[in-house]
């Protein structure tokens, strides 16, 4: 698979945002592996690819982005005949990068970990907001969906550890927004 123009789409599609979202989840997944053996490429092509549904080239009103970023991404692979093995793997992390079923592949669990803690304390905060910019209130309901989500989404040990001091940036962060607000939010 030719990263240079993964990454150049990506950044096409998805803004400078989606290049470090992908890099801030290849560092996770080495972050939270503790030594476990996964395909770096399986990791790599779902951080660039997973989101792809959700932009606006390719989404669809009223379909989950994970769901359109399957469709789009399997035609993707297809066209440039990427391996079988590869691309099933890589379209399940896209499939279950915001959670799934046990029994899954370490590198689908890897990565639904990694995308959840992108979600968690200032990077989340700051993420968050930035895709809201428009509608604080709406960025509010959404960080307290991923705060209260995180138990179904991060399932590995290594994972809560790294999300408990992340959680509580979050709630200390959501706390000093609502009180400088007033409580607007």
């Amino acid at each position: 698979m030719d990263h240079d123009e993964i990454v150049a789409l990506t950044r096409e599609y998805g803004g400078q945002w989606a290049i470090g979202h992908a890099e801030r989840l290849i560092a996770t997944v080495s972050a939270v592996s503790e030594g476990a053996l996964y395909d770096t490429e399986t990791i790599w092509l779902a951080a660039h690819l997973h989101d792809w549904g959700g932009y606006a080239k390719w989404i669809v009103p009223g379909t989950d982005h994970a769901a359109r970023s399957v469709e789009v991404v399997g035609e993707f692979l297809a066209a440039r005949a990427c391996p079988p093995a590869l691309a099933a793997a890589v379209l399940e992390c896209i499939e279950y990068h915001h959670g799934g079923p046990t029994g899954r592949s370490i590198e689908s669990t890897l990565f639904t970990d990694a995308d959840a803690l992108d979600l968690l304390g200032a990077v989340g905060f700051a993420r968050v907001f930035a895709m809201n910019h428009r509608d604080l209130r709406k960025g509010v309901a959404s960080l307290r969906r991923h705060r209260d989500a995180r138990d179904k989404a991060i399932t590995l040990a290594s994972s809560r550890r790294i999300a408990e001091p992340r959680m509580q940036e979050l709630d200390r962060l959501l706390e000093s927004f609502e009180q400088e607000t007033g409580g607007v939010y």
